[in-house]
């Protein structure tokens, strides 16, 4: 059917994650990438110098709305301090978005905020921050209200709750701003209760200001609805309404494993980067490396073109077979193997012309022969190696984390070496601050003292701490002559852990086995424990239009922000229907940037829009953000844009007053820290954000799609 005459189809993208970053003028984010060891945003896309052809590129896809957002860090530079220049800057992206023939959707809180409203008066938590808020709403309302259409407050208020609060299963904070070491259940809940409120009176004051200068300002948000069915819902939703906070958050945060899951081994050290982390507890990182190309010395010059129509091995196991995708022509011809030991070894025979992989154990310091090898290419990603151990094992954790920054002097020794990915970072990574408050107080408030708990009781019992090995790692491969990094962390752990380095059994183990020896027969009762506290957690109701249609406690929603809405905007990406809960592990992958296996349900935004349309059935409905990573849940994206946009089809039909839907987003960006590969790329542009200097724009496949998409549906 052809849709509503006044139908929005549009896109979006984030100051921070297109925007260069500005070391004057640095949010919170910033500091977060750098402290947490993530991945930084470096220029971005350049959004900030070639908006002009990104607004060019949507409208040229026919759409006829434009999202983007406004730096606040930019704008007011410290406290009372605005730029007039930068607010300029940002009217005439709003002038090109409307000489484009689009409307403007404007967003003053894109998940950052300035590093000074952290530090000076505490967050999005002090007392000051609602009315520090709508100041610079005003501002920014001064400077182009007449050019914006609609307003976002805050992008997915709901995910905000997730830097106060921190899983179980987890040794970091989601998000900024993190809590202090120590914090118990109790003082979260207590910041969870301080967080909402403000939120809401914050959204209130600036909506007033921003209608204070335009009566008929549209200001609105857009919470991040995640299908659940219906049913359950209903349940997360009541729960919000009558519980208290203290017990919407403990099953989610520091109770810990219902119970200590005990595997064939104690840890394992593995090579295991933090992207592979779903179903056990996972260390600080020990070494930071990339993807890289192995070939024989003899290798004639040339670049990774020159792989074109040759056979490439690569090792199964990780994320190797997506990342090879990406990072090797299409043309080259892709050979399997178990481990890098088998891999090296048909290089050096001619088997193949060259091999793909971790840098670190393609080409090791202690190989034998080393000299018979060199790297074509190197830095193809930036990952980080963590330690594994099963759940229920945190304080064993803490010792590991112990060991990590004492075994630090041996990366420093190694510092030069091609393999190591920003060896100046790491070295100085000891250990990772857990909050913004450690790094503003220039030190780490993790009691000196910590008890011991029964994980580390088992071990001291057994006198030896066990731990996994792949066959193919320096030291235990019979290809290398001496005991590589991972050997030797593994007997600092064994000197944190029992004093002594020797009291250490190592388990060989084949690189695809990793996870195998981790496994426990009692696993079900953690994952039973974990469902019932990520459904049971208020973060995952819909406590945001709970409280703006009056529904919640006013102890978390103020009077003066019941009603404050002039449309109903959200954000819809995962879910899961009633007949795949039992998957509900893939909604952490998405959490964790692993959107190659985030799972695909496009009925649930058809639910939620009958959803808020009975909740609010006299306001109008935007679909702010939906979009997908190339191939999701075995769905490609060009499908999943489909099936989505039917869904609003089918709400449409249904009488759901639904105005706009935005595609999420116009151009490859930095996801939040995340290394930039096939899970983070929403793209509808393609940009090589860390290897195309140039950061050339490339259409995909589904910029024609969506051209013909929205040529469909409004004819």
């Amino acid at each position: 059917m052809p849709f509503p005459r006044n139908f929005l189809f549009g896109t979006a993208n984030a100051d921070h994650q297109v925007e260069a970053h500005d070391p004057a003028r640095e949010d919170v984010w910033d500091l977060w990438e750098r402290c947490q060891g993530l991945t930084p945003r470096g220029r971005g896309t350049d959004f900030w110098n070639r908006y002009e052809e990104d607004v060019a590129a949507a409208a040229g896809m026919g759409c006829k709305l434009f999202r983007f957002s406004i730096a606040w860090a930019r704008v007011e530079v410290a406290e009372g301090d605005f730029d007039d220049e930068a607010l300029a800057h940002y009217r005439r992206v709003a002038s090109c978005i409307r000489g484009h023939g689009m409307k403007a959707m404007v967003t003053l809180h894109h998940f950052v905020w300035p590093v000074w409203l952290e530090r000076d008066h505490g967050g999005m938590i002090g007392e000051a921050f609602p009315d520090l808020f709508a100041r610079y709403a005003e501002r920014v309302a001064a400077a182009l209200g007449d050019l914006a259409d609609y307003w976002i407050t805050f992008n997915e208020p709901s995910q905000l709750t997730f830097g106060y609060i921190m899983p179980w299963w987890q040794n970091r904070y989601y998000m900024p701003p993190g809590l202090p070491r120590g914090t118990e259940v109790d003082a979260e809940a207590e910041s969870v209760g301080k967080l909402i409120p403000n939120l809401f009176r914050a959204h209130a004051r600036a909506r007033q200001r921003i209608r204070g200068r335009d009566p008929a300002a549209k200001v609105g948000v857009n919470p991040l609805v995640t299908g659940f069915p219906t049913w359950l819902q209903m349940l997360m939703d009541w729960g919000a309404c009558h519980r208290g906070l203290s017990e919407a958050v403990f099953k989610f945060t520091t109770k810990g494993a219902l119970v200590s899951e005990r595997g064939e081994v104690d840890l394992v050290i593995g090579g295991v980067t933090e992207v592979d982390q779903t179903r056990f507890e996972f260390s600080d990182p020990y070494l930071r490396t990339g993807k890289a190309v192995l070939v024989r010395a003899e290798h004639a010059e040339g670049d990774l073109a020159a792989l074109a129509g040759k056979e490439v091995g690569v090792v199964a196991v990780g994320n190797q077979p997506e990342a090879w995708q990406r990072d090797l022509p299409a043309q080259a011809r892709k050979k399997v193997f178990s481990n890098y030991d088998d891999a090296r070894g048909a290089l050096a025979a001619g088997k193949v012309a060259a091999v793909y992989g971790d840098a670190f154990f393609l080409l090791p310091c202690e190989l034998k022969d080393r000299g018979r090898f060199r790297f074509l290419a190197t830095g193809l990603s930036d990952e980080q190696y963590v330690v594994v151990a099963p759940h229920g094992h945190q304080r064993l954790m803490d010792r590991v984390n112990r060991a990590i920054g004492l075994f630090q002097h041996e990366l420093a020794v190694a510092g030069g070496d091609p393999w190591q990915s920003r060896p100046e970072v790491v070295v100085k990574e000891a250990r990772r601050p857990l909050s913004l408050h450690e790094v503003f107080a220039g030190g780490d408030s993790l009691p000196d003292h910590l008890s011991t708990s029964r994980d580390l009781r088992r071990i001291r019992r057994r006198g030896r701490l066990r731990v996994g090995i792949r066959c193919d790692a320096p030291g235990v491969s019979a290809a290398c002559a001496e005991a590589g990094l991972e050997l030797k962390l593994a007997r600092r752990i064994a000197r944190e852990v029992l004093g002594d380095e020797t009291k250490l059994d190592l388990v060989r183990l084949a690189p695809a086995e990793r996870f195998e020896v981790l496994e426990s027969k009692t696993r079900w009762l953690n994952w039973a424990w974990r469902f019932w506290g990520t459904t049971s957690l208020i973060a995952n109701a819909n406590w945001w239009y709970l409280g703006t249609s009056g529904r919640l406690p006013v102890e978390l929603c103020p009077a003066e922000a019941v009603g404050a809405q002039d449309f109903v905007g959200l954000d819809y990406y995962w879910g899961l229907p009633t007949w795949r809960l039992h998957r509900f592990r893939l909604l952490e992958e998405a959490a964790h940037g692993r959107f190659l296996k985030a799972p695909v349900w496009p009925q649930g935004l058809f639910h939620a829009l009958q959803r808020f349309h009975r909740w609010f059935p006299g306001q109008e409905l935007l679909v702010v953000e939906n979009g997908c990573v190339p191939r999701a849940d075995g769905m490609s994206r060009g499908d999943y844009l489909k099936a989505h946009v039917a869904q609003v089809e089918r709400a449409l039909a249904k009488g759901v007053p639904v105005t706009a839907y935005n595609y999420w987003s116009v151009t490859s960006n930095r996801e939040w820290g995340h290394a930039f590969d096939p899970n983070t790329d929403f793209g509808l542009c393609f940009v090589d954000l860390d290897r195309d200097p140039e950061l050339k724009r490339v259409e995909t496949a589904e910029v024609a799609l969506y051209r013909e998409l929205i040529r469909e549906k409004m004819d």
